[in-house]
């Protein structure tokens, strides 16, 4: 029996921890005793009930922050791992990655890098900031076992850096509403061609301009459905017009993804985003970004089309496109499910494990 622990920032469904969760799920149990360590306050108790009801010990740290786990003031993590006597730590992210690599101990130490961290930093922390933080992380990377990149995109980038890296592709369960919105509730008319964003409105997501974009470019029967909040909300509004739906935070996207038709992101930069995968579970085509994460989904989908992506300069042709080809909502899907799946992806790390 492998022991094996998940460290994360906090156990939440959406993100990294969403793949953490997947992982675990799928998990051969005759082979894996599992626990997760939660660093920071903010659990979500649903999901960590239901992680106690699957047979995993979770760790809630209640003394740790951010500023002392970088300061090396991180005892009560140390004194899980070493009670803990696991063969393999998984870490996800920048804090749980330099921790695990201070620890002195036999267990085999692997990584998700779930960014492009020389975009995602640089656009969060600003110049100076993302130096520092880039100079830790990857000084942390390179004293663990392997590096895995949630994408072959984000691994030719780490690849240059790191010794220690490879790649496996994000996967998901299926995923199901929890609830039923209607066309009427969202005053869109049911022959609409619904587009749907669900994520941060901020300055990465460049959902702004994709507003602009949309209003500038659409057909009198194509609406938008904006899903989220941030700070750029308000700069949001002032620039949609009567086809876009501002909606706010939603706790149940996927409902909102079941009358929609297009998953519409002009991310700047993503690892793998878990929205499209959802928004490719539920049959939606892809209006994406022309940015190496959303080329590696539409380029893996050759043999099905799964939509287009769009730069700054032919977001109007490439929309055109879409309109002129049908996507297939069962052949795409089948797609997720053969290709992008979260047995597939677990699949892929038990090799890695082994």
């Amino acid at each position: 029996m492998v022991r094996i622990a998940y460290v994360i920032n906090y156990i939440v469904k959406n993100g990294p921890s969403s793949v953490v969760l997947n992982l675990i799920n799928n998990l051969d149990r005759s082979e894996y005793d599992i626990s997760l360590i939660a660093l920071f306050e903010g659990n979500d108790a649903e999901a960590v009930s239901a992680l106690w009801n699957n047979g995993v010990t979770v760790y809630e740290c209640s003394t740790l922050s951010r500023m002392k786990c970088l300061l090396g003031q991180s005892r009560e993590f140390s004194d899980i791992v070493e009670k803990g006597r696991f063969d393999i730590l998984h870490t996800h992210g920048i804090i749980p990655d330099i921790l695990s690599s201070r620890l002195r101990t036999s267990a085999k130490r692997i990584t998700t890098i779930h960014n492009n961290m020389y975009e995602d930093y640089l656009d969060s922390y600003g110049y100076a900031k993302s130096r520092i933080f880039i100079a830790l992380h990857l000084a942390a990377l390179k004293k663990l076992d392997e590096c895995v990149c949630c994408s072959k995109s984000v691994y030719d980038v780490m690849k240059r850096h790191l010794p220690n890296a490879s790649f496996i592709c994000n996967g998901i369960e299926p995923v199901q509403a929890h609830s039923v919105i209607t066309r009427a509730e969202v005053g869109v008319p049911e022959n609409a061609r619904i587009f749907l964003y669900a994520g941060v409105l901020n300055s990465r997501k460049n959902i702004v301009w994709l507003i602009e974009e949309f209003v500038r470019y659409h057909e009198s029967d194509e609406y938008l459905l904006v899903l989220g909040i941030g700070e750029k909300e308000a700069e949001c509004k002032a620039k949609a017009d009567d086809h876009v739906r501002m909606l706010g935070f939603q706790t149940d996207p996927i409902a909102y993804m079941n009358i929609s038709d297009v998953y519409v992101s002009a991310s700047k930069s993503e690892g793998f985003s878990i929205s499209v995968l959802e928004a490719l579970s539920r049959g939606l085509g892809l209006f994406l970004s022309d940015i190496p994460s959303h080329r590696e989904v539409v380029e893996m989908g050759q043999a099905v089309y799964l939509g287009e992506t769009f730069s700054p300069d032919d977001f109007e042709i490439k929309l055109n496109a879409l309109r002129q080809r049908k996507t297939n909502m069962a052949a795409i899907k089948a797609f997720q499910e053969m290709n992008l799946s979260a047995k597939e992806m677990t699949k892929q790390y038990e090799r890695a494990y082994l």
